[in-house]
């Protein structure tokens, strides 16, 4: 190769020399050592520089003739030849830029040689990050993926579809971690971009069918005219299992004898088998057999089973007039009901075929019946411990005119002592309506213990109108006089309404309450 010393005017012109189109034609400069200028075939001149460091001798281009001048070149070959005089390699971060991956290529990695090994789930992991990553970020380096670039992402998915949002992030997130752990991604200096990105608040589902539903879903159920469908919905009703679990079950998985249906490896990564009840195998019974078909619920495909349940589900809950009910809720109903009857977690969980306790407390939920039954006998114990005074409280009627005017018959009463020696009274509106137009609030109000400014602002409080200046003594003259009517009752004003006096009345009798 031609060494010579190079000048500005002359580099331009510098022609190929050889004979190979490999061959390379390189003019080395003679006053920097290294240095030249390559010429290519197609007429192309560019910069270069070679050196060698850590036992390897490489060959660094510089930048084109028609974009450095000679001078910058000389500046650019004498910054690397300091480098490889620190035992540094140049081109070291171009080398590693150029190993780095684009999302797709990591996408298809994780996909192939993780998620396929170890997820059950890898299509729909597939479908995710296709749908929804590749489609917005195909062609980025997966280390410039940044929190900025998966909020937008997150927050458009998630306006209709908030869990299927956060579900992005998790697979995007695990996805990320797994690249660092194999060495596709590096470890320092890059953090996971889904770090920081706020996730859409996410309920527990707790949608089973209660015992108010159940008729009309069974009744729906029976009219079902996919006679695969309503055996399968039958069976997830009267077995728990996992919809998947009954679909995949062979004839052959059934012990007839013992009465138990072998699952096989399932979500938990254990061993089934699957006890029946007697109505489930007379469920079994009734199901018809496919020639040359092995599956408990057959499919349309020939030798297949069924894919989904959902769409004669779907049909049964419209039939039923019923709403919000999934094919895994038939699974939650039969956990729910094993809790109500008493069952231990421990056997639920042995019934429903959970490793995790907490997953089994999940499926524990209990009818409104039975929650406020549980609650009721828990305030009875609390006012039964209660003193004398509380208890009257539970049947409380309220005063009227008769029990506080000195005219009536005390019959009953509506009277609280409480500690500090003040009475509560207790009045339905329509017997305080009843008492103010009864006798004067100037009458009233010392046999409560009040003054008449307070009950007057109670009736104000509750729009019980009072009668005006000159009412009683206009009575008193004989003229004839109409009271006004009741109006409607205010929103949110109690059924009974409360006056603390200083004066007691007589104790309730607890069997006329």
């Amino acid at each position: 190769m031609p060494i010579q010393k190079l000048r500005q005017n002359t580099v331009r012109t510098l022609r190929f020399v050889g004979h190979e189109k490999k061959q390379q034609c390189i003019y080395w400069d003679s006053t920097l050592q290294g240095f030249g200028v390559r010429v290519y075939l197609s007429g192309c001149r560019a910069y270069v520089c070679a050196y060698r460091v850590h036992r390897r001798k490489r060959l660094a281009k510089l930048g084109a003739v028609n974009v450095l001048t000679l001078d910058q070149a000389r500046k650019k070959a004498i910054a690397y030849m300091a480098k490889v005089a620190n035992n540094q390699d140049p081109q070291m971060a171009a080398d590693e830029a150029r190993k780095e991956l684009r999302v797709e290529e990591l996408c298809a990695l994780y996909i192939e040689n993780h998620a396929k090994k170890k997820k059950k789930t890898w299509r729909t992991d597939e479908s995710t990050l296709r749908r929804s990553i590749l489609s917005k970020l195909k062609g980025r380096l997966a280390t410039s993926i940044m929190t900025g670039d998966l909020e937008p992402i997150h927050s458009a998915v998630g306006e209709k579809h908030p869990y299927q949002a956060n579900r992005i992030l998790n697979i995007y997130s695990k996805m990320v971690n797994w690249g660092k752990l194999v060495g596709h991604l590096p470890t320092l200096g890059y953090g996971n971009p889904v770090v920081g990105i706020v996730r859409f608040p996410q309920r527990l589902r707790k949608r089973y069918i209660t015992t108010v539903e159940m008729p009309r879903f069974i009744s729906a159920l029976e009219d079902e005219p996919d006679d695969f469908g309503r055996h399968g919905l039958w069976l997830l009703l009267l077995t728990g299992l996992r919809c998947n679990e009954l679909l995949s079950a062979k004839w052959s998985d059934i012990d007839w004898d013992m009465g138990t249906l072998y699952i096989g490896l399932t979500k938990n990564g254990d061993d089934l088998l699957a006890p029946l009840s007697e109505a489930a195998m007379d469920r079994l019974r009734i199901i018809p057999r496919v020639s040359g078909n092995p599956h408990i619920i057959c499919g349309r495909k020939r030798g297949g089973h069924l894919k989904s349940l959902a769409n004669a589900l779907k049909r049964v809950v419209k039939r039923a007039g019923l709403e919000n009910i999934r094919v895994h809720d038939l699974r939650r109903t039969v956990g729910s009901w094993l809790a109500q009857d008493g069952t231990s977690l421990y056997l639920i969980g042995n019934v429903l075929n959970h490793r995790d306790p907490k997953t089994t407390a999940g499926y524990a939920y209990f009818q409104t019946q039975q929650r406020r039954a549980a609650l009721t006998g828990h305030a009875d114990k609390v006012l039964a411990l209660g003193g004398v005074h509380i208890r009257p409280l539970v049947k409380l009627k309220g005063a009227t005119a008769d029990t506080l005017l000195p005219v009536a018959a005390a019959t009953e009463t509506a009277t609280v002592q409480t500690a500090d020696t003040r009475h509560s009274h207790y009045f339905r509106r329509e017997a305080l309506y009843e008492l103010v137009w009864t006798a004067p609030v100037l009458e009233t109000a010392p046999r409560l213990g009040v003054s008449d400014v307070a009950l007057a602002k109670l009736c104000r409080r509750a729009a019980i109108p009072i009668p005006g200046r000159g009412y009683w003594a206009r009575v008193e003259s004989g003229q004839p006089l109409k009271r006004p009517p009741l109006p409607p009752s205010p929103d949110g004003l109690p059924e009974l309404l409360r006056i603390r006096g200083t004066v007691a009345q007589p104790a309730v009798d607890r069997a006329a309450a």
